[in-house]
């Protein structure tokens, strides 16, 4: 019997890093893969709060065997103007609620990220699937540091990118690759496996209503994950019809295949130098079907549904 496939999840927590985050370990069993280590990257939050946060949802999910790893503190190339990180999650990406929980900090290694990521795929080669729901810069450092690192996974999922120019941090760039264009080029460009991107696109095109979420998703008030992702949603989301938990989407793709609708080859390139369109992903249409990105236009949302009720339950 062939070995479980092995995870390290890379995130920047983040409600929708946290819904992620809580379906790939409540579906580690169910769908054959074990999680081997969470790393930690600046983007919605600085790193420390990011670290803070995983521990927090860590203690709460009862899953303090996971190790953690905090990671890079900013971007590889920082822009002329200083910019702070995004507060759409609130400034300390979890909605900025005092849940009176003491983390348990045992999950949280002396090792950076950057190491335990070349380690890990070291020590277990082609068996470790990557799923990268930030920024790409720790990714993109530890390619630097060991040529050919890539080429060791097995398979790399990134939330990430937009396939028609269509931004959510500026007109023409997504979040993620907005936040350090220059990792995510170097991930995309330098060294191959197969990928799989979620786009913003298809977050918008599978927002699922508000009221669905918070009515019938979150129902269950006594479950104590879900009541902080209740209590922190309601709040930064108060003024949205729609949620689009878009890493859990990506989350989504890997645990259950089946979910996947719709999805293309290209090969891809990111935008770095464009006064208007700077981290911008830019695709090959006129190769689609070639390349070794793979770009998901579709997913079931029955299917996704469904597994948000088996994390949630």
């Amino acid at each position: 019997m062939a070995p479980p496939r092995k995870v390290i999840i890379d995130l920047d927590v983040g409600t929708d890093d946290a819904w992620a985050l809580w379906m790939l370990l409540k579906c580690e069993k169910s769908y054959g893969y074990e999680v081997i280590g969470i790393t930690c990257v600046n983007g919605n939050t600085t790193v420390n709060n990011v670290v803070e946060n995983t521990l927090t949802l860590l203690t709460v999910m009862g899953r303090t065997d996971v190790p953690v790893f905090r990671g890079a503190e900013e971007p590889l190339i920082l822009p002329s103007e200083k910019k702070d990180v995004s507060s759409f999650h609130g400034v300390n990406g979890l909605g900025d609620i005092d849940f009176g929980i003491k983390a348990d900090r045992k999950p949280l290694q002396q090792e950076h990220a950057v190491s335990a990521i070349t380690r890990l795929l070291q020590q277990h080669k082609g068996q470790v699937d990557l799923i990268f729901v930030g920024p790409l810069t720790n990714l993109a450092l530890a390619m630097k540091l060991q040529p050919g690192l890539l080429s060791m996974a097995g398979q790399l999922y990134i939330m990430g990118g937009n396939r028609h120019g269509v931004g959510n941090i500026t007109w023409s760039a997504e979040f993620n690759f907005h936040t350090d264009p220059e990792a995510a080029q170097i991930v995309l460009q330098k060294e191959y496996c197969p990928v799989t991107i979620v786009p913003w696109e298809t977050c918008q095109r599978h927002a699922i209503p508000m009221q669905w979420r918070m009515e019938v998703l979150g129902a269950n008030e006594e479950q104590p994950v879900l009541r902080i992702l209740n209590a922190v949603e309601k709040k930064t989301y108060a003024q949205r019809t729609h949620w689009m938990p878009c890493d859990a989407y990506l989350v989504a793709a890997y645990v259950l295949p089946g979910c996947v609708e719709k999805a293309h080859l290209y090969s891809v390139d990111v935008e770095l130098h464009g006064a208007l369109t700077r981290g911008q992903m830019i695709l090959n249409h006129k190769l689609q079907g070639n390349g070794h990105v793979r770009i998901v236009d579709d997913i079931n949302e029955g299917a996704f549904k469904e597994l948000c009720f088996k994390t949630v339950a």
